[in-house]
């Protein structure tokens, strides 16, 4: 896979330092037209659990003992301004914009909320052991370290997985398919679309359409 200089520079860019009125914003709710629609898709699944966006001066993330919490890095709003084409490359890389990693977040909190799905033998075939040892660096460096120490997408180790990141974690593993599956309201035919275009293995198409269907089960699942 050739580096996309233009998708490796705006990967920067929206992990930088806030700056300017970005600084004011850090700590508060986030708010934005990408969260609306996620919280409209969320609930359109039959999903309404509590959750609360917070901008944040440093990398997007939640915490398992605070499942309910989101925080997005502010500077991530920068990715408004990107080109189609970049955003597109960043599809099976790494979510480069609020949207894609609020959705991502999402998969953590939700499995955060709901932790014995990931006991069960199906999940640990798709997905892997969540329990395994956590050594995963920086979202974009482990990205770009793959893109250009390991094939990229060219390599057909990463047609098993959603994305570069994916490849980091069972539990990046899992939330890179929620960020597909919310992004497809978990509609089984966009997800084998997505598949298809992107020309992954089989295994993605599974993990794809069992997150859709644990998605829409989740509002009616009682724990």
């Amino acid at each position: 896979m050739a580096v996309d200089s233009e998708l490796v520079d705006w990967f920067h860019r929206t992990r930088g330092i806030p700056s300017g009125p970005e600084l004011f914003d850090v700590g508060k709710p986030a708010r934005h037209a990408h969260l609306n629609q996620l919280g409209r898709d969320l609930r359109w699944l039959g999903i309404r659990v509590r959750l609360h966006f917070v901008w944040t001066a440093q990398s997007s993330g939640v915490e398992e003992g605070a499942p309910s919490v989101v925080q997005l890095r502010r500077t991530l709003v920068r990715a408004d301004d990107a080109p189609a084409a970049v955003h597109a490359a960043a599809e099976r890389v790494l979510g480069l914009g609020v949207d894609d990693v609020a959705r991502h977040e999402v998969g953590h909190a939700l499995l955060f909320q709901r932790p014995s799905i990931a006991r069960q033998p199906e999940f640990r075939r798709l997905f892997g052991d969540i329990d395994a040892a956590y050594r995963v660096g920086d979202p974009v460096d482990e990205v770009i370290h793959r893109m250009t120490s390991c094939g990229g997408l060219d390599n057909p180790r990463y047609r098993r997985v959603v994305s570069l990141y994916a490849a980091t974690h069972p539990h990046e593993r899992f939330a890179e398919a929620v960020r597909i599956a919310l992004g497809c309201r978990a509609d089984e035919g966009k997800l084998r679309a997505w598949a298809d275009r992107h020309r992954t293995a089989p295994i993605v198409v599974e993990q794809l359409l069992w997150t859709g269907q644990w998605l829409r089960s989740y509002g009616r699942r009682l724990e």
